[in-house]
């Protein structure tokens, strides 16, 4: 299995079924399963640009 707390490593990997995005967001880890590497490099952008912004604690 892959070390997951390395920063540099890709969120990215393939495996038998196709490809597999690994991000934590909000203190748990978000696993996609593509069909292909540039639908992967897609969710792990949109994913990883979520986790960027914490989350407010302001309530209306």
């Amino acid at each position: 299995m892959e070390n997951m707390t390395m920063k540099s490593e890709s969120p990215i990997s393939q495996d038998n079924d196709g490809w597999v995005v690994r991000v934590k967001v909000g203190g748990r880890i978000q696993e996609v399963r593509c069909t292909s590497e540039n639908q992967a490099r897609y969710f792990a952008a949109v994913l990883s640009f979520n986790n960027a912004v914490p989350p407010s604690r302001m309530r209306n």
